[in-house]
């Protein structure tokens, strides 16, 4: 079953995030002041977007959302309230759990209620149309975010996964050229599920196979994870059959997280960890030492549910839209310890405790 969709094209950046990919000395100090710089303009715009909240008195957002457990879709989730609180709307939220079931009877709740528009992480490229399609029957805009499906909807808001999988690709190339090494054995814990997993790990394939070409890296195995619990297994069983595994990268935050417990379980500092999908957690893991985190490429999951929001209450008001939203990625290094500790400043009041 194909899930999701991945949201691709040609990227239109609404801001650059400077990547923090240098591996010595020579990285500004100013480097995550002008990153929050950044961040704070693109959060303006989004703001700035909408003109006149009094003519936006009445409307109600349903918002339906693939999950919304875990730090990632808990700063989504704030994202679409604060919009909500200053565009002066309402919001009717509802969890669809990764259940299309559920997904569905929670979009036919939201139009008994009654909404004027729908933001919506859909579950399923092919089945989550069926009831989007209804909302968009009733002439209601819809506004998709982070995962697309196969239908036209009125405005897509997210990142290219490609993009993901490649920051920490290309970080891990300029790693290994920088320390010299040679003969990395490589896990990769992968995504088929999903075509944004697809896409991810597509991008970091891409970044490494020159390497892989050379014989600098191998891949000695790729073992499928999404949830944290999944992590943790499937690294520790692959750690224990394959003793000289030098390196892992993870597509997502529960496969991620996951893999750094086993390393801490297990006692392997030395390994070098990757990944997709920033939290506070992970900030900590790669400001500590009980393992070699070196890199996380992440997008800004506030800005997408905020930006879904804005496009919707504007749509709903019967103003044009972008058709594609694309939110920033950008990379965070062990080596920069200014810009992790600013993460965790500028995210401490985001995340749902």
């Amino acid at each position: 079953m194909r899930k999701n969709t991945a949201i691709r094209g040609t990227v239109f950046l609404v801001c650059c995030l400077a990547s923090a990919t240098m591996l010595t000395s020579c990285e500004k100090d100013d480097s995550e002041a002008k990153i929050s710089e950044k961040v704070k303009e693109f959060e303006a715009g989004i703001q700035k977007s909408s003109v006149d909240i009094g003519k936006n008195k009445g409307i109600v957002v349903g918002s339906v959302n693939m999950g919304m457990n875990g730090e990632w879709f808990a700063e989504v989730m704030n994202g679409i309230r604060d919009a909500a609180s200053d565009l002066g709307v309402e919001v009717k939220m509802l969890d669809s759990e990764s259940d299309v079931g559920k997904e569905a009877d929670n979009i036919h709740q939201l139009l008994d209620e009654g909404i004027d528009t729908l933001v919506i992480s859909p579950i399923d490229v092919d089945q989550s149309a069926v009831p989007i399609n209804e909302v968009l029957d009733e002439g209601i805009p819809v506004v998709s975010w982070n995962t697309t499906v196969n239908t036209d909807v009125t405005a897509s808001v997210g990142v290219i996964p490609d993009d993901l999988g490649a920051g920490a690709g290309e970080y891990a190339c300029e790693y290994i050229k920088a320390h010299d090494l040679k003969n990395v054995n490589l896990m990769i814990l992968e995504n088929t599920t999903y075509e944004i997993g697809i896409g991810r790990c597509d991008g970091f394939r891409s970044a490494i196979q020159d390497m892989v070409d050379q014989g600098l890296i191998n891949v000695v195995c790729t073992e499928e994870a999404e949830f944290r619990d999944q992590g943790k297994e499937v690294t520790e069983e692959a750690l224990s059959e394959y003793s000289d595994i030098d390196m892992i990268w993870a597509w997502n935050q529960g496969a991620l997280t996951g893999a750094a417990d086993a390393l801490k379980e297990m006692n392997e500092s030395d390994i070098i960890l990757l990944g997709v999908d920033m939290s506070m957690e992970l900030a900590d893991d790669m400001l500590g030492d009980k393992i070699d985190l070196e890199a996380v490429t992440t997008q800004l999951p506030y800005n997408m549910g905020y930006k879904a929001v804005v496009n919707a209450v504007e749509a709903a008001k019967g103003n044009k839209t972008e058709k594609n939203i694309w939110i920033p990625v950008s990379t965070y290094t062990k080596n920069n310890k200014t810009r992790l500790e600013q993460y965790k400043e500028n995210h401490k009041d985001l995340v749902n405790e």
